[in-house]
């Protein structure tokens, strides 16, 4: 319940603030006539406006800067320009979205409340990116920072970017979250051994092949003075010693 709340509320910020951005700076100060629902009226008047996706907000702001960008690139503007690129992003969102969900199902009542934060982040920022790909064929990026060279990002850009930096907290200071989860969901979906289970298979390993290494070095040869066999020339069998 908690991973589909926190994906819901994500979702909706970022395409109430998306939908804003469009119709209140972008479509409304260049004479759009349509409504803001209507996404298909939306799309082509975009398409066709060189002006509106290039600069449609006023630069101002301290910090901050609200500038709607269409993006049909990866992170960073990777792949920009490209169709294929963009498609491939399609799908490889499209699936890591489904494998995200279906292993969250099966690892739920496995997953830590900080665990569920960071999967619901995750889907509610894929989501609505993935919404903006397959409706208008790009992202709709709006946030501007001015006091460090960054690209433009969204709503959604950040959830993603938190969940990250949450995951990353998660791997070095918790033993179980979402990497365990998923891992010990995945393993018993194709019948592999558990982390435990896997974990004694490689001591066990260790100890033989030390075992076997320790039965290749030869014992050390007594030294003849010390084997008390009798053949010690000093030695004249009868317990004394020459002088």
């Amino acid at each position: 319940m908690l991973i589909i709340l926190v994906a819901l509320i994500v979702l909706a910020i970022d395409q109430g603030v998306k939908y804003w951005i469009m119709y209140a700076h972008v479509a409304g100060t260049l004479g759009y006539t349509g409504s803001w629902y209507d996404v298909s009226a939306l799309r082509t008047f975009l398409s066709g406006s060189a002006v509106a996706q290039q600069n449609a907000i006023p630069q101002n702001g301290t910090f901050i800067v609200l500038s709607f960008t269409p993006n049909d690139a990866a992170l960073w503007g990777l792949g920009s320009g490209t169709p294929w690129a963009s498609r491939l992003l399609l799908a490889l969102t499209a699936v890591f979205i489904f494998l995200l969900i279906f292993f969250s199902i099966r690892a739920s009542k496995k997953l830590p409340a900080l665990s569920r934060v960071i999967v619901g982040l995750l889907i509610g920022g894929s989501i609505g990116n993935l919404f903006d790909r397959v409706a208008f064929g790009y992202v709709r990026d709006m946030i501007c920072t001015k006091f460090i060279d960054f690209p433009v990002f969204n709503i959604a850009d950040s959830a993603i970017c938190i969940a990250i930096a949450l995951l990353l907290f998660e791997a070095f200071f918790r033993k179980l979250g979402v990497f365990e989860c998923f891992e010990d969901e995945f393993r018993y979906l194709f019948r592999m051994p558990t982390r435990e289970e896997a974990e004694a298979r490689e001591k066990e390993r260790k100890k033989n092949r030390l075992s076997r290494f320790e039965e290749l070095i030869p014992e050390e040869e007594e030294s003849e003075e010390s084997d008390g066999d009798g053949n010690d020339p000093a030695d004249r069998g009868d317990g004394s010693v020459e002088n």
